[in-house]
Order: structure tokens, then C-alpha cells, then sequence
């Protein structure tokens, strides 16, 4: 009896805890990063049906920058920059140069991020896609329903949910 409990004991020790279950589809999930000896981030992700993901993130390695993400399931290859159409609730298209750095196209300029960012977060339906050689790569996801979670990312990054400036500060003399 007590070797059939040390090995049940040992058998839950060594067991494999069950892996993360991914949001489903269409739901916002606002996630931060933890660990007080890592720079902050947080990150605002939706997935569309076949798991591609859009995603708002904060990053404060060197400076704090917050960045429109599009990460299709199957990885793009690293490439120049290029023209990434976003269509909200059907409407009229935006279209804005995005880089590539591999695995899926970033935007990191702040007055197209918050701008971007403000229509999504308006939004019942956005669309991102992109040319990938001859084949167009298009996801639809679920708009978030209100800027409240992008508004989560912007304050971990230490920054204002607002139009940033685009002129330079003047120079203090």
C-alpha cells in the first residue's frame, strides 16, 4: 500500500501541467508582463478564426514605444516595408506603410499607432491584409468594443492615450 502511494506521490510530481488555453477567437485579452527585472510590456491581442493575431504592444527597453502588430498563422518572411490595407466595419480602407521584420508586419510610428488604434478600438469588424508576393494575406477580427484595453497598454508604457505631437519640442536654451 505505502509503495502504490509513493509512486502515485511520485507520479503527480513528474505529471506535465496542462498548457495555456488560448482565448477564442474574437476576444480581447490585455496581458502585462510580470517580471519586476524585465522592462515593462503589455500587450492588447485578438485572434482571428484560424489563429492569426492583431495585437497592440508596449515595449520599454530603451524608450517606451507602442506598436500595431499583425501576425498572420503562417509567418511572413523578413522583407522591405510595405502597404498593409486596414478596412474597418466594411468601410473605406486605410492604407499605411508597415515593416516586416519577420513573422508579420509592425507599425511603430506614434501618430499612425494611435491613430490606428482609435479606429480599431471604434470598430465592430477590422480587416488587415497585405500582399505576399502574388497571394494577398487578409484576417478579419473583432473590434474590441471600446479603447479601454488600449488604454491599458498606453498607461503601462507611461504614455497618453492621445494624438502625440508631431512637431518637435522646443529646444530648452
Amino acid at each position: 500500500m505505502i509503495s502504490f502511494l509513493l509512486a502515485l506521490a511520485l507520479g503527480a510530481q513528474t505529471a506535465t501541467p496542462a498548457p495555456a488555453v488560448a482565448p477564442a477567437p474574437g476576444v480581447w485579452v490585455f496581458r502585462e508582463s510580470s517580471d519586476p527585472a524585465q522592462p515593462k510590456s503589455a500587450t492588447a491581442t485578438v485572434r482571428s478564426a484560424d489563429g492569426s493575431r492583431l495585437l497592440l504592444r508596449c515595449d520599454t527597453v530603451n524608450v517606451p514605444i507602442v506598436s500595431v502588430q499583425f501576425m498572420p498563422k503562417t509567418p511572413v518572411p523578413a522583407g522591405d516595408s510595405r502597404i498593409v490595407t486596414l478596412t474597418l466595419d466594411e468601410g473605406m480602407a486605410d492604407m499605411t506603410s508597415w515593416l516586416f521584420p519577420g513573422k508579420g508586419a509592425y507599425n511603430g510610428e506614434p501618430p499612425e499607432v494611435y491613430l490606428i488604434a482609435d479606429e480599431i478600438a471604434k470598430a465592430k469588424k477590422v480587416r488587415l491584409g497585405f500582399a505576399e508576393g502574388e497571394t494577398m494575406i487578409e484576417r478579419d477580427f473583432a473590434g474590441p468594443g471600446s479603447d479601454a484595453i488600449f488604454r491599458k497598454v498606453y498607461a503601462t508604457c507611461g504614455l497618453p492615450y492621445a494624438m502625440p505631437s508631431v512637431t518637435p519640442a522646443p529646444s530648452k536654451q
